[in-house]
């Protein structure tokens, strides 16, 4: 739970390093030189005896990411993004390394490489991430979500263009059932008839639901979209749109499946089926509140039902905020997977103006479940200025072997080639970690077949 936690906190708290290039126009390039850190407090941990906890505060707090990350349409299908940087041990950089992405293409280049770049393709993304979930029993499948939000920003449009143009507008009006079937089978072709979108849909689906058994199903109801309308309008009367002057509510065959504001700030989805199953999804952000809520049930009992709540959010412009972040899993999928739970964050934010160039500082805590106190804290502290588009330049990379779909010999050669320079650069790290740390972490990489797969058991 610890190493996944923090890499969970890590991977956010890059983001939001990340995330003002999203909003800028599109060419233009946000550049942010930063300083990451992870910290432990020992008195926050139950103690337990289960890690060196004292020892991993003591290493932790020599560590930090540093660099400069240029941005340029994140996290957008063609984003662009380049890093130089690299792992420092208090004020001198021992893994410095380059990370450069475009479109679907990483590349990463360090010393501890021997000078050499490796290319990873992330079309194979999910499916290399899964091997992690499959043969070592960790959450990797769930961590390669967040790490790569592009997939879901494509997805998310390739449905939202269709639905916009037949269901898109405020005014009250009756779609025909004849509109209806036309966009259904356009849903349905989507993927269908792409074999690349679909191994996208596929392979997203099954990191986010295999550990619930559920991704199969989903897949195959994302190619049943007409057989799902004929269920929902037997009589085919179409689709009624009612606006009251405040929200505007979609409603067929007798039941409303949506219901959302006209100024954004709150959406109620509702989509049963056949087999007596429900999803429902809520949204509200509204007065420095963030909510969402996502609930599956079958015949009424509650199968799967998540939330997230952030309030303290800045409003009217406020450019510093502090608050919580309270994630809650529940349902009986869950609490048969042994994932069931809440998960509390808490956070401090300010930068020192509202538009580029400005200062920020980000500092988000994870509560112990066991003893309610902070035990992990991301600290993030950026200068971020906006630059013009040629600052993002195209730079030569020797290496396009895809090292997510690679067969076994040649993995093995690359482990033999680079294995000795990433054990020298090692080296440093190993000497600053307290024997309790070190335990901890060989006794990890034994468990969990790393040492073997490196032949160093």
């Amino acid at each position: 739970m610890l190493r996944f936690v923090s890499r969970r906190l890590a991977a956010l708290a890059l983001c939001l390093c990340l995330l003002p290039g999203a909003v800028l126009a599109e060419d233009e390039v946000t550049r942010s030189d930063f300083t990451l850190s992870l910290t432990l407090d020992a008195q926050g941990f139950p103690q337990d005896g289960a890690a060196h906890y004292a020892d991993w505060e003591a290493f932790l707090d020599k560590l930090s990411l540093r660099g400069v990350v240029d941005s340029q349409r994140y996290p957008q299908t063609y984003d662009r993004v380049y890093f130089t940087g690299g792992l420092y041990i208090g004020d001198e950089c021992y893994l410095p390394f380059e990370y450069d992405q475009y479109y679907s293409f990483r590349y990463l280049r360090s010393p501890a490489l021997r000078g050499n770049s490796v290319f990873f393709q992330m079309h194979n993304f999910f499916e290399f991430m899964l091997k992690g979930y499959y043969f070592m029993n960790l959450p990797t499948q769930l961590l390669a979500l967040p790490l790569y939000p592009e997939a879901a920003y494509e997805l998310f449009h390739l449905y939202l263009g269709p639905l916009e143009e037949t269901l898109g507008g405020d005014e009250s009006r009756v779609i025909p059932y004849e509109t209806l079937s036309g966009l259904a089978a356009q849903l349905t072709s989507l993927i269908y008839d792409d074999y690349y979108a679909y191994d996208k849909a596929y392979f997203f689906l099954t990191c986010l639901l295999t550990h619930l058994g559920a991704s199969d199903e989903a897949v195959d109801r994302m190619l049943m979209v007409e057989d799902w309308l004929a269920f929902l309008d037997p009589d085919q009367e179409g689709m009624t749109l009612a606006n009251d002057g405040s929200r505007v509510t979609y409603t067929i065959g007798g039941r409303e499946l949506c219901s959302r504001s006209l100024d954004g700030s709150a959406l109620s989805l509702r989509l049963p089926d056949e087999l007596g199953r429900e999803l429902a999804v809520d949204y509200e952000n509204a007065g420095g509140v963030w909510h969402v809520a996502v609930r599956i049930t079958q015949e009424e009992e509650a199968r799967l039902a998540v939330s997230l709540t952030v309030d303290g959010l800045p409003v009217d412009g406020a450019l510093s905020a502090q608050g919580n972040a309270v994630w809650t899993a529940s349902g009986t999928a869950l609490e048969e997977a042994g994932q069931a739970g809440t998960q509390t964050f808490t956070y401090r934010y300010e930068r020192d103006a509202a538009q580029t160039p400005y200062a920020m500082r980000l500092e988000a805590d994870w509560l112990h479940p066991q003893t309610g106190e902070a035990a992990l804290r991301v600290t993030c502290e950026a200068d971020v200025e906006t630059l013009p588009p040629d600052a993002m330049i195209d730079r030569p990379y020797d290496n396009q072997d895809d090292l997510f779909s690679l067969n076994e010999w040649k993995l093995e050669e690359l482990k033999q080639r680079f294995t000795p320079s990433l054990a020298l650069s090692a080296v440093p790290f190993v000497l600053q970690m307290p024997l309790g740390a070190l335990s901890d972490a060989l006794g990890f990489l034994y468990s969990n077949g790393f040492l073997a797969f490196l032949g160093l058991e």
